[in-house]
């Protein structure tokens, strides 16, 4: 982290992560939600937030839905866990694609060997880390697939009229097939059934929303 060496680049990164990446708004409402007394869910976390949730909550995992980068707002938050010993994990994500199988493995796999308590991240805490907290409720807490989507509701800011409904159509792909088979869970038809292209095909958005979510809260 090179850039953060510097009395300028440190500026730059405080710069970009206040004004280009929306620190500014996020500072003001932190979509700060938990889903237990063990996992947490928000958008992006400003250092001091970082700190805050180490002091209250002995914060140990961070799992962030956006990429590992050069921008400001990832740097300090890299830096931040480092002095902390909190590990940051990632597994980027659209908010505007229906999931990968790789990646929803993935999510599995790091939700269950994770160092709790965790806190699951995006860019605005709606989207791609309602998707992360279905995940969460279902395979970590067992909760059913139907009873965990209230973690993607415009509670959070969610808008499943846009092309961000196309995580919403994801789950109720599955809960459409679900009924004529009971007995198959949830990642058997992940794995076995789910047919992303046929989805992307079928799926339609409202063009007001997509105005809404791409234009004036640009989510990613």
């Amino acid at each position: 982290m090179a850039q953060l060496n510097t009395r300028w680049g440190r500026i730059k990164a405080h710069l970009e992560a206040w004004f280009k990446d929306h620190e500014i708004l996020r500072v003001l409402f932190r979509n700060f939600y938990a889903l237990s007394d063990k996992a947490y869910r928000s958008n992006h976390p400003s250092p001091a937030f970082i700190k805050k949730m180490h002091k209250n909550h002995g914060l140990k995992t961070i799992i962030s839905l956006r990429r590992a980068d050069t921008t400001g707002q990832y740097l300090l938050e890299k830096e931040a866990c480092d002095q902390l010993g909190i590990t940051l994990c990632h597994i980027p994500m659209s908010s505007r694609s229906l999931p990968d199988v790789e990646n929803i493995l993935k999510a599995k796999a790091l939700l269950e060997t994770a160092e709790y308590p965790i806190l699951i991240h995006c860019k605005s805490g709606a989207d791609r880390a309602g998707l992360l907290s279905v995940f969460y409720e279902h395979f970590i807490e067992h909760k059913s697939i139907e009873e965990s989507l209230k973690q993607l509701s415009m509670k959070y800011g969610h808008f499943r009229w846009a092309e961000t409904g196309k995580l919403d159509y994801f789950f109720d792909a599955f809960l459409t097939f679900q009924k004529e088979n009971p007995d198959v869970a949830f990642i058997d038809w992940v794995t076995q059934h789910y047919d992303k292209p046929a989805l992307n095909e079928c799926f339609q958005s409202a063009g007001w929303a997509n105005i809404v979510v791409n234009k004036i809260l640009r989510r990613e």
